[in-house]
């Protein structure tokens, strides 16, 4: 599969929500892991990357989570179409739509927490636009064990990751340093990336923000087109 192009234009419409290109891969693993902690979860929309894919401030992750409280959610025609018109990266008032004031959501709940220093410097609007959070693995689960895993749809991430480096975005690894540096050498090297302090807690804050990398992504956000 060609890395450049999208594959989330084709996720399934109906359940399980699980790419052509992964399908096999996840499924064979899902079968040799009968533990639900370490299922990876097909019922509910992978959410591989949330916001702009030209954003200058990027959040390296490690894979979203899971709870029986997601199916209903991720069940809502609404939430739905945000997911699905970010894959498809078509206009939005709040593209990085965890941040949207008229989405009710838990994880709008826990992003505003870990976002509450940038909420209470920019607009909603303005920080929505100014984020992009990329997942390592694309797909929910309660836990990770899923390292072992190579999914062609991963592909897409790391070029879109590359794309940021190019473009001198401010990349900040959140969470799997150590599974982003594999697969993204070039982040060793690339001084305008670092590592939370605590990936346990990963606010983006000052204190948690090492070598004055929280007024890097200041700076990134306020040169940015909001």
């Amino acid at each position: 599969m060609d890395s450049h192009l999208n594959p989330w234009l084709h996720v399934p419409s109906e359940p399980p929500y699980l790419l052509p290109c992964d399908s096999q891969i996840i499924s064979s693993y899902n079968a040799g892991h009968p533990n639900e902690n370490y299922q990876v979860q097909n019922k509910v929309l992978p959410e591989p990357f949330i916001g702009k894919t030209t954003a200058p401030v990027v959040l390296l992750s490690l894979n979203p989570g899971f709870d029986d409280g997601n199916i209903a959610e991720h069940a809502r025609a609404g939430f739905q179409l945000l997911i699905r018109n970010n894959y498809r990266q078509e206009w939005a008032a709040f593209p990085f739509y965890y941040l949207d004031p008229g989405f009710e959501s838990r994880g709008r709940q826990w992003w505003e927490k870990k976002l509450k220093p940038l909420l209470n410097m920019f607009e909603r609007n303005c920080l929505a636009k100014s984020i992009l959070l990329m997942e390592y693995f694309p797909c929910h689960s309660r836990r990770f064990r899923h390292a072992s895993l190579k999914l062609p749809s991963q592909e897409y991430g790391f070029s879109l990751v590359h794309s940021a480096i190019g473009r001198k975005a401010v990349v900040v690894i959140m969470r799997a340093k150590k599974q982003w540096q594999e697969r993204i050498p070039e982040l060793k090297a690339y001084t305008r990336s670092f590592t939370l302090k605590n990936p346990q807690n990963p606010a983006v804050s000052p204190g948690n923000c090492p070598g004055g990398g929280f007024d890097l992504i200041v700076s990134a956000i306020r040169d940015g087109d909001c």
